[in-house]
């Protein structure tokens, strides 16, 4: 009978409904901290001065990545899809969280209901609103996807498809869940297609860099050339899709299209464009994305790149902004001091409450 009893209670507690961490309500200091996180974060982000906002977004990141993270920017910028490869880390894992949402919605309306997908919020939009642990694991996925040179809405599909369709799951998966698990490799593997690239190339929202001829060397502006060329050469009818990058809104003037292609495929695609695009010589010159995070880990591009002075010289302005706040530069120390501190504290209040009884 006692059995039966156990059996019971074990049986009912197996049924309780475990919180969604999504929907897991932040204390007051939490939610203090993140708004406070927050305001600093929207100042760099909307800073008119690009100084000014690169050391904000800098010291953000200083603040709240761990170094092991930040070490691998460079070297991911190397195979970072090449529409992001303008946007620095902070922006990029910004771009991702949103793609992220947008993809965890799309899956809602898919999968269980349309009418509540608009409501799901998974994370919060603005990144540095959201608890630390899960700005890490928005990191984490978004270099991961950096890693394979993949889209970040692409990326974000392909997970929340698989982790419905094979895992039977009846919510798309969290921050922490998205690169998690034995299967992730399979379900990257063979993405992405070429037509999964080809229709996500020099879209509108790219960077305006992409739609101006580079003043000097430009090796982003290069890379997304070689993938232009690629992409016309691979279509069935070339010179319509050449027209496409040759028409208004396109990158190519027709002395680059002549440069690149032959002259009889430039002409014909010349004819089917009603007004030719517009391509104005860019204001800046190139400056690596991942300026100010040189790694001194060997075989790191780092050793090798032109701009390792200017990035000391930025790093260097970022260490003193954080020590001008009274922050290491280390979140994973700066945690365990403030652990530290509470659990002394803590061990002090309890202390007193013993010699006062």
């Amino acid at each position: 009978m006692a059995r039966n009893k156990k059996s019971g209670a074990t049986g009912a507690k197996a049924k309780v409904k475990r919180p969604n961490p999504a929907r897991k309500k932040a204390s007051a200091k939490n939610m203090m901290e993140a708004q406070s996180r927050d305001a600093s974060y929207q100042r760099a982000l909307k800073s008119a001065d690009p100084v000014k906002r690169q050391v904000g977004e800098l010291v953000f990141q200083r603040t709240y990545i761990d170094k092991c993270l930040l070490a691998k920017e460079a070297l991911l910028l190397r195979t970072r899809w090449i529409g992001n490869r303008y946007m620095s880390p902070v922006q990029a894992t910004q771009a991702f969280t949103e793609a992220y949402i947008a993809a965890y919605r799309a899956a809602w309306a898919r999968h269980f209901d349309h009418s509540e997908a608009p409501r799901k919020q998974p994370c919060t939009p603005s990144l540095a609103l959201n608890d630390r642990s899960v700005i890490t694991s928005l990191w984490r996925a978004r270099q991961k996807a950096d890693e394979l040179g993949m889209p970040y809405d692409l990326f974000c599909e392909i997970i929340m498809e698989r982790w419905i369709v094979g895992r039977k799951a009846k919510r798309p998966p969290l921050p922490n869940q998205l690169i998690s698990g034995k299967l992730f490799g399979a379900w990257m593997r063979g993405h992405p297609t070429w037509a999964e690239t080809g229709e996500r190339l020099f879209l509108p929202a790219w960077d305006r860099r992409f739609f101006m001829e580079p003043s000097g060397e430009d090796p982003v502006h290069a890379a997304a050339m070689r993938a232009l060329s690629a992409d016309v050469l691979h279509a069935r009818d070339r010179p319509a899709r050449l027209a496409r990058y040759l028409g208004a809104g396109g990158p190519l003037t027709e002395a680059r299209a002549k440069a690149m292609f032959e002259e009889d495929m430039v002409r014909d695609a010349l004819a089917m464009v009603a007004e030719p695009a517009e391509v104005n010589e860019a204001p800046e010159g190139y400056a690596p994305a991942c300026i100010g995070n040189r790694s001194d880990v060997r075989d790191m591009p780092c050793h090798n790149c032109p701009f390792a002075v200017q990035c000391s010289s930025v790093k260097r302005k970022v260490t003193r902004a954080l020590n001008a706040a009274g922050v290491s530069g280390d979140p994973r120390a700066d945690r365990r001091r403030e652990q530290n501190r509470n659990s002394q504290r803590k061990h002090r209040e309890e202390h007193r409450r013993e010699l006062a009884a």
